[in-house]
């Protein structure tokens, strides 16, 4: 299991700042392989996906985060959003 901390940062056309911040959890599964990443948004404003997790079967824990955060920044309200990950603890 590891956990990181992805970072969105940008400015509405108002001049507005952006912020938004989400902890990602990911779990390796019991299977060689697979993977799992799960969100929590940190920040009120930040969009969520449904469900609140991605599930893959190749590549492990690093490509569900790869996928989770793909996924993240696609929502409305994130596209165009500057992102920063943090190192996995």
């Amino acid at each position: 299991m590891e956990t990181l901390k992805l970072t969105l940062t940008g400015e509405e056309e108002d001049g507005t700042e952006i912020y938004r911040s989400y902890f990602l959890v990911t779990d390796g599964g019991t299977m060689a392989g697979k993977g799992r990443a799960s969100v929590i948004p940190m920040t009120s404003q930040a969009p969520m996906p449904e469900p609140d997790y991605v599930e893959v079967r190749d590549g492990g824990e690093e490509n569900a985060i790869r996928s989770l955060v793909d996924v993240l920044l696609a929502l409305p309200g994130n596209l165009g959003l500057v992102a920063a990950l943090s190192e996995p603890t």
